[in-house]
């Protein structure tokens, strides 16, 4: 496990400068995840985050994991870490990478200046990973430069859309009930075929809902569930919650969620967060205008450079000051 040091001040990204612009393309595409911007909420809690982000990307049927894959020049899980790091109350940030792409991870980290984040090796499934990043936060692990959380957030590193109050909604109900996760309801019915591949039992839509992330956890709670948990649970588990309530009798709580929490899959889900990341930009972008310079000009000039904008982007907000 390596705590990541802060990148140098200055851009994110190099390219054109414009004076008076509150973010050029990249730095923009990564602020406005979080829709408008509000007042930073507060959370008493000691509060850390894992983010398992070892996938293959084999459903996406793209050689280049779906973590790594580029949205508007820039890697997709950096998107999600920038949503991670607006929250000022997260105190770290670990990220589980297989060692084939540290590397590349760190290079990230550098180029778009991330702060607070912790690297450690990711294992061979989903499970494991999450193991890894919670060892990193454990007193009792050797070299663990990291504070032991009140309360750890597991959230996957590819959903970028997902906002501080769902965050604080879900750390919050961790520390009164030991877990907790964001749901939505089911938008298709669940069916259980039978061996031979017909029909056993449909579910009742109304009476289920999915589970969504983010979740979070005591970190005294996940931390036991792992360490009991079975080589089965570890290599075929993908429900988090299952495993606090399975090995520690902890019932989660449940949080409605919205429906920005979804989950970047198949390669149709690139164009969908490109077209949100877009569309954000285009309401969110301020330009504070000089006399002596054409803001508006350079403005329009770079992001059609950066983002691939043949046409202008509306609701730009200027002012004069």
């Amino acid at each position: 496990m390596e705590p990541e040091p802060p990148g140098a001040s200055g851009p994110a990204e190099p390219g054109p400068r414009v004076r008076g612009v509150r973010g050029a393309a990249h730095a923009a595409s990564a602020s406005v995840l979080s829709g408008a911007e509000a007042e930073p909420q507060r959370c008493a809690l000691a509060v850390a985050a894992v983010l398992p982000a070892g996938g293959s990307g084999e459903r996406m049927g793209v050689p280049t994991p779906k973590q790594f894959c580029p949205i508007l020049e820039r890697p997709l899980i950096s998107y999600t870490l920038q949503a991670m790091e607006r929250v000022c109350w997260i105190k770290d940030i670990v990220v589980a990478v297989t060692r084939e792409n540290m590397e590349a991870m760190r290079g990230i980290i550098q180029r778009y200046q991330h702060r607070r984040i912790s690297l450690v090796e990711a294992g061979v499934t989903r499970h494991r990973s999450i193991f890894n990043g919670l060892k990193a936060l454990a007193e009792d692990q050797p070299h663990s430069k990291l504070s032991k959380p009140e309360v750890v957030i597991i959230h996957d590193a590819v959903r970028p859309f997902v906002e501080e109050d769902i965050l604080l909604k879900v750390a919050t109900a961790a520390k009164e009930h030991g877990a907790a996760g964001a749901i939505q309801p089911l938008v298709s019915t669940v069916i259980s075929p039978s061996a031979d591949g017909c029909l056993d039992h449909s579910l009742e839509r109304a009476r289920h809902r999915a589970s969504e992330m983010p979740q979070a956890f005591l970190y005294d709670v996940i931390y036991a569930a792992y360490q009991q948990c079975s080589d089965y649970d570890l290599e075929f588990g993908t429900e988090c919650l299952q495993l606090a309530l399975k090995y520690c009798h902890v019932k989660a709580k449940l949080v409605e969620g919205s429906p920005d929490l979804w989950k970047v899959t198949y390669k149709r889900d690139l164009y969908a967060a490109e077209s949100i990341i877009k569309e954000r930009i285009s309401q969110q972008i301020c330009i504070v205008m000089d006399d002596e310079e054409d803001v508006g000009r350079l403005l329009e000039e770079t992001l059609k450079n950066e983002l691939n904008v043949s046409t202008q982007i509306p609701s730009l907000t200027m002012s004069k000051r």
